[in-house]
């Protein structure tokens, strides 16, 4: 697990917030600690280390995949014991995953203006045939059309969240796009697993993928290969054996 911590200014600290870092750290060695307070280091957790009840670091800019915890005093760090502990002991417990060729995995998803607009700010690109209805109806589409990549990002979410799912890295992928996504279109995206090569430290997984609109039109289609790690994933054998 990834733990960022983050200190505010030190101004008025009224114990030794280091002290009870230190301790923190040295207690769970398996997981992985960064100061890098910044959008850009996604963390499992943040842990915002305030010297006093005024609490004055700033932390509505990070981001975190499970929670935050808000400490002004030691014994503020019992419940991130607590909560570390628990994970520890639910990744103890973790199986390997079983890769089985012929297995689907889906998710879906209505897209929204304000998912457009801010994947255009996060990318930059503010090209008039997603941005601008009037520029899209000259040249024959009714509204603004999404982003490709946007609508394909499907495929990708279900692959790291589902199937192979946790631990696999994207070596390869080839996506065809066939028709065009609008706002309010509702994407089904489904993975399947095809194929399985065993190396001596992993897996490559093939997969197949598409996206469906609520009309049930295929509107992308792609190939992709992915690695695994054995320590993650194992066991390949067909869905209908």
């Amino acid at each position: 697990m990834k733990v960022g911590i983050k200190y505010c200014g030190g101004c008025n600290c009224r114990y030794d917030r280091a002290k009870e870092v230190k301790k923190l750290i040295t207690a769970f060695p398996d997981h992985e600690f960064t100061y890098e307070a910044t959008p850009e280091n996604i963390c499992d957790i943040w842990l915002i280390v305030c010297g006093c009840i005024t609490a004055c670091a700033a932390y509505s800019d990070l981001v975190y995949i499970k929670r935050i915890f808000i400490i002004h005093r030691p014994q503020d760090f019992i419940p991130v014991v607590s909560f570390l502990q628990q994970e520890t002991a639910v990744s103890s417990q973790r199986t390997q995953k079983e890769l089985v060729i012929g297995t689907q995995a889906s998710m879906t998803k209505q897209f929204t203006a304000g998912d457009l607009a801010a994947f255009a700010r996060l990318t930059e690109d503010f090209g008039k045939l997603h941005t601008d209805p009037v520029f899209a109806a000259q040249y024959g589409f009714g509204t603004p059309v999404l982003h490709g990549v946007l609508t394909a990002s499907l495929l990708s979410s279900v692959m790291g969240m589902q199937l192979p799912g946790d631990g696999t890295i994207l070596m390869e992928e080839n996506i065809t796009f066939l028709q065009p996504a609008y706002v309010n279109d509702t994407i089904t995206a489904t993975i399947t697993l095809e194929k399985v090569e065993e190396q001596k430290r992993y897996y490559i997984v093939s997969l197949s993928g598409e996206c469906r609109n609520q009309h049930g039109d295929i509107i992308i289609t792609g190939t992709f290969r992915q690695l695994a790690m054995k320590n993650l994933f194992t066991h390949i054998y067909h869905l209908n054996k």
